[in-house]
Order: structure tokens, then sequence, then C-alpha cells
């Protein structure tokens, strides 16, 4: 009786992997839409707007479906955000208290708070394009807030600044329902030690009281695409809060925080330099300074910047820097969180010492 030899493929016929691709080489040139086309998204995007609504909250209405009825019977939806304002202005827990309550229930108990809250309100809204209602109200808000709305910046700069927007790339423009965001690099690029650094500049703004309007100083990092944003002196290029601002006197402000840039690059670049030589022993102690006490960047992030630094052995507050930037860049999708990341990391490389500046 023969016996039974199990076949066993010989290791030199084994069918080896595909080969992995080569990585993509990095990038030569900075790449990003223009500021032409930037300006034609912003003007159709302002053209959902509709006329602010400023009511009385006791003659507001919620109905069973979870619509807002105005006076004259203008039915809104609600969007995240006017769902915290409305929660804040009639001191409700929206999402614990209406979890598993009913259609009926909601407007019960909301329009019981209406009817006993003194004020006005004003109402910011988008057209509905699903049909759903009237429009989706975006945030309600004091009578007197005065806001300088995205299409009026942009409108401001085509006017006053096109010939030299056409210089930059806008390499990031993100709308959420609270905040925009504007990323612009320079097409001319700095050298640092091989690596291209283009300057620029990070305008962002809130069309319902998110945050004040501010253009800040902003660098990227050719062959990664990180984000910095740099402070020089302790201050914004433009920082602004809402309230009542003429043209004329919009694009002053706007021309002038756009012109000052270049002599700010120069001085933050130096930062960059020195902060290249600048050997720091725990990295991963630094990047808890840097993020730990801020309320808007998530423990996960932090962490994960630690984790990058010690993993990259770049151990310079350049270095430092970058970790944190990438992450701000790779791992969150959060614009609003990215741009607290970023200015953090730029508060850290500010504070460089100066007698190191080479």
């Amino acid at each position: 009786m023969n016996a039974r030899v199990s076949a066993v493929p010989s290791v030199a016929l084994a069918v080896a992997p595909p080969p992995a691709p080569p990585p993509p080489p990095p990038p030569t040139s900075v790449r990003g839409r223009s500021f032409a086309d930037v300006y034609q998204s912003v003007m159709e995007r302002s053209g959902e707007m509709l006329p602010d609504q400023v009511v009385h909250v006791a003659d507001l209405r919620m109905t069973t479906e979870g619509h807002i009825e105005l006076p004259g019977g203008l039915r809104y939806r609600l969007n995240d955000v006017a769902v915290r304002h409305l929660s804040a202005a009639l001191g409700l827990r929206w999402n614990r208290w209406f979890s598993s309550a009913s259609g009926e229930e909601r407007a019960e108990e909301i329009n019981r708070r209406f009817s006993r809250t003194p004020g006005e309100k004003k109402i910011r809204a988008w057209m509905d394009r699903d049909g759903q209602a009237d429009g989706i109200a975006r945030a309600f808000l004091a009578p007197s807030f005065t806001p300088i709305d995205d299409h009026r910046i942009m409108e401001r700069m085509h006017t006053m600044m096109k010939g030299l927007m056409d210089e930059y790339r806008f390499t990031a423009v993100q709308f959420t329902d609270s905040t925009t965001h504007y990323t612009a690099v320079h097409t001319e690029a700095f050298d640092l030690d091989g690596e291209l650094l283009h300057p620029g500049f990070h305008l962002r703004n809130s069309e319902v009281g998110a945050s004040a309007l501010s253009l800040d100083d902003h660098w990227m990092r050719l062959v990664c695409l990180n984000g910095l944003m740099v402070r020089v002196g302790g201050k914004r290029s433009l920082y602004r809060t809402h309230r009542a601002i003429e043209d004329d006197q919009l694009a002053a402000a706007l021309v002038i925080a756009v012109g000052r840039l270049p002599e700010r690059w120069a001085t933050a670049f130096g930062w960059m330099q020195s902060a290249k030589r600048i050997t720091v022993p725990h990295p991963d102690d630094a990047v808890a300074a840097i993020l730990g006490d801020s309320a808007e960047v998530p423990k996960v992030l932090l962490e994960e910047a630690q984790r990058v630094v010690l993993r990259d052995g770049d151990l310079s507050r350049f270095g430092v820097v970058q970790a944190i930037t990438l992450v701000a860049h790779q791992t969150n999708k959060d614009p609003d969180v990215r741009f607290a990341m970023e200015r953090l990391a730029g508060d850290y490389l500010a504070a460089t010492p100066a007698s190191l500046a080479v």
C-alpha cells in the first residue's frame, strides 16, 4: 500500500505579492483655487440667504414637525446652530429632554417657554432647497447683531485687491453651519534648509455670531501641506467683532491687513530658522503643554500629536510644531479644531527665544 504524500508547494513557486507602488513624489508647486473661483462660489452661496427676520420670541410657535413658525406664516426648519441658540434662549437641554419625546410633547414645552420669554430675536435663514419648509433657520441672534457677511468681504477684496489676490492660491475653503474658513498661500515660497514654505493668510468668519472676523498669518509646508498660523507681536493681522462698518472702512481694514503680511512673514521665518536649531529634550511633554489646556482640542488629537512627534524623531521646536500641524491637517477633519491647533502651534513658534533668531 502506497503512503499518501501531501503536496507541499515549493517556496520558489509561491506567488509573491505585487510590489507596493512607490509613494507619489512631493509637489513642486503650490496648487489651489484662484481668487476668482472662490469669489464666484461665495457669491452663489450668498444667493441662498433669506432676508433676516426680527420677531418677538413670544410670537414664535413650534409645530409638531419640529419647524418654527413666524408671524405671517413663514415656517423654518432648524439646523444644529439654531437648535443651540434656541436651547440657550429658552433654558433647554434639547437633546436630553426631547430624545424620546413626541413631536406634540416637544411643541407643547417649547411653545410654553416661547410665550413666557420677553424680547426679540433676529432670525437668519437659508433657502430650503428640499422644499420641506419656507427656509432653514441658521441662527437666533440679538436684534442688534450686525454681521459682516462673507459676500461683503469678498466683494471688497474683489474691488480693491483683485490683482493682488491673483498672486495667491486658495488651498482650502470650508463652510460649516457656524464658521467659514479661507486659506490662501502666496505662489512665492521661502526656502527653509531645502524645504519650501509658502506664506499666506487664513481668513475666518462667522455670519451667525460664532466668531469674529479675523485674518491670521498662515504658512504651508509644501512637502506635506501642513498649515500653521502665527501671530507676530502677539497680534493678528486683522480682528474685528461683528458690528456696523461701512464698505469703505471694511475695504481699508482688509487692504491694511494683507499689505502688512510680507513684513510679518519675514519675522516669522526668522523664528522658524531659529526653531530648527533648538533641541527639545521631551517633545511629547511640549505637545502636552501646548495643547493640554485647550478646550477646543480633543484629548485623542493631543495624544496622536505626542505619538507623531516621537515617531518622526525631530526633537527641535520646529519638529514639535510640525507634529501638531500634521495631526491637525491629516487626522482631524473639523476646520474649527484645525484652526485652534494651528494657532496654538503658531503661538509656541512665536515664543522662540529672540536671542537665538538667525
